[in-house]
Parts: structure tokens; sequence; C-alpha cells
């Protein structure tokens, strides 16, 4: 990503069309030329910029952003622990050994998943 931003179409704060420059006098040369508005590439994904067209500016929401990689953190430790608990098969075999030897197996197995993958507080 360049320095400069044409902002050339936005919809619902969000760009929608737009092209990067190294120089803001191209990007200045672009506006003329199709419309919109010129501004400093901000920080971040283009997903979370925000745009404000009656300030003609951009900016990086970094709130929305942290949000979403918590939402997903927050879930993530499911999709490790489905991985990790293996075929139901060999579960349902693990607590029928377990009751036939009078052993742990399924229950440690399930423990050290739990412990591997904690759920988010």
């Amino acid at each position: 990503m360049e320095k400069y931003i044409a902002v050339v179409n936005h919809a619902d704060n969000k760009i929608t069309k737009y092209q990067d420059f190294a120089k803001e006098a191209d990007a200045n040369a672009h506006v003329a030329t199709h419309g919109g508005f010129v501004c400093s590439t901000p920080d971040g994904s283009i997903n979370y910029w925000v745009v404000d067209a009656d300030k003609q500016t951009l900016t990086y929401d970094k709130s929305t952003h942290d949000s979403d990689v918590a939402a997903v953190a927050a879930v993530a430790y499911k999709d490790a622990r489905k991985e990790a608990y293996g075929d139901i098969g060999l579960q349902l075999d693990m607590i029928y050994w377990d009751q036939v030897n009078g052993t742990t197996t399924f229950k440690n197995h399930i423990d050290k998943i739990k412990s591997d993958n904690p759920k988010p507080e």
C-alpha cells in the first residue's frame, strides 16, 4: 500500500473504489480527473477504514478491529478442541475400555485437551 489514497467512491462510510499513490501530487491529479478526495493512507486493514466524506478523511477504526480479533479468539479454542478430541468412534472406544478396565484414559484425554486449549475468560 502506498502513502496516499484517492478515495473515488464510498458508501456507508466504507471505500468502494480507490487508488493508492506514492506521491500526493499523483493522487490529486487522479482526483481531478475521477473525483473524490485525497488523504494519507491510514494504518491497518482496509476493512476497518472509515470514510468521513464531509471532512474528507479516512481513519482506521482500531476499536472495531480489536473487537473482531477478540471475538475470533473467544471461539478459536472450540475449533482447536474439536480437532484434538478426534474421531467420535475412538472416544467411545476409550470410554468402553475405561469401563471394562476401571481406567480414566478418556477423562485424561479430555482433561489434556481442555488444559492445552483453555476457554478464554
